[in-house]
């Protein structure tokens, strides 16, 4: 008998579920209001959700895009098959599944037929922003440093100005996972040697940027929001390991080891809401709001709950590469006349 050692499995970072369940839920929060609010007539949301969400704006998203940048070196080092196979296993399958069935719910099937669609993803445009983000890793260089390839798409986005609205968008949030990369290896300094005071300095940037954002009900794609993000998210990364774990950070901790499905979720719910507000001509009625936060929180939490039974929905089954069958030895080889 031959002993192999292998070596155990990394604890997981409970304190990244928490802040990723926090962050997908505040996305659903914003969607909950949002969607009803473009697609039908006279559901608006109240002043303070309005305002709430707008201050919310430079961190939701770009705090999703931070927690998985800080795992890409981890990922690549897995080789490139398993890289490429697990993204399109865990992200690139479930964003066309979801986007059929959203577009089949809303009668635009036809839809899919072009191109632009599916890369510019709809309200699932976080997936195509994850996707490219995990293609674009694989071309750094070795040499380049991750804040600098971090940089390039400011660059291009400030300096060359594509003025395409789904390329800029991606240049832009594109940015935050690559920072996510380079934080990573410095994370451990970040969650326990920062001092208070730079701490605290994050903290009022935060509340300041946010403050400021929700007074103007706009987060721009320009230079002067970026500090205002990336203060909260390192505020937020110090913090985090800091939270003691009891019912509540539990609960965001579940939502967050089930983010995709959350995601995905409450996109389906939205729409499927709004669907059946329209057809049955009830959109104007007061409680379309509310009704929105039942349906988009609750959905996406029975899809979890269901989610074994139910799991190709979320994740494609495992790609394996074909290997040529292993030739006999010549003394058990088997000859034909």
């Amino acid at each position: 008998m031959v002993l192999t050692e292998t070596k155990p499995a990394a604890p997981r970072m409970t304190w990244m579920d928490l802040v990723r369940g926090g962050a997908i839920l505040l996305v659903v929060f914003w969607h909950a209001a949002s969607v009803p609010d473009q697609l039908l007539d006279g559901a608006e949301p109240g002043y303070y959700v309005r305002k709430l969400n707008a201050a919310l704006g430079p961190f939701r998203i770009p705090t999703l895009l931070v927690l998985s940048g800080l795992l890409v070196e981890r990922s690549l080092a897995k080789g490139t098959w398993r890289y490429v196979t697990g993204k399109l296993r865990h992200v690139a399958w479930p964003y066309a599944v979801w986007l059929t069935i959203i577009f089949a719910t809303m009668g635009w099937l036809s839809s899919l037929t072009h191109v632009k669609v599916w890369v510019s993803g709809g309200i699932l445009w976080y997936m195509v922003a994850l996707l490219f983000c995990y293609a674009a890793a694989m071309l750094r260089p070795r040499w380049m440093p991750w804040l600098l390839f971090a940089a390039l798409p400011l660059v291009v986005l400030w300096l060359a100005e594509p003025g395409i609205p789904i390329l800029d968008r991606y240049l832009w949030y594109g940015a935050f996972f690559f920072f996510g990369a380079a934080v990573g290896p410095h994370l451990a300094t970040i969650q326990t040697r920062m001092p208070i005071w730079a701490a605290a300095l994050l903290a009022l940037v935060t509340l300041g940027g946010g403050y400021i954002v929700a007074k103007r009900l706009l987060v721009s794609q320009t230079p002067e929001y970026l500090p205002v993000s990336l203060a909260g998210i390192l505020f937020v990364l110090r913090l985090a390991p800091r939270i003691p774990r009891w019912p509540p950070t539990r609960l965001l901790e579940w939502y967050g080891r089930n983010s995709i499905v959350m995601y995905v979720g409450h996109a389906f719910a939205s729409y499927a809401t709004v669907r059946v507000l329209d057809v049955t001509g009830t959109e104007n009625m007061p409680y379309v709001i509310p009704l929105m936060m039942i349906m988009t929180f609750g959905v996406p939490t029975l899809l979890v709950l269901a989610r074994r039974r139910i799991e190709w929905l979320f994740v494609s089954p495992e790609l394996r590469r074909s290997r040529p069958a292993a030739r006999a030895p010549r003394h058990l080889s088997v000859t034909t006349p």
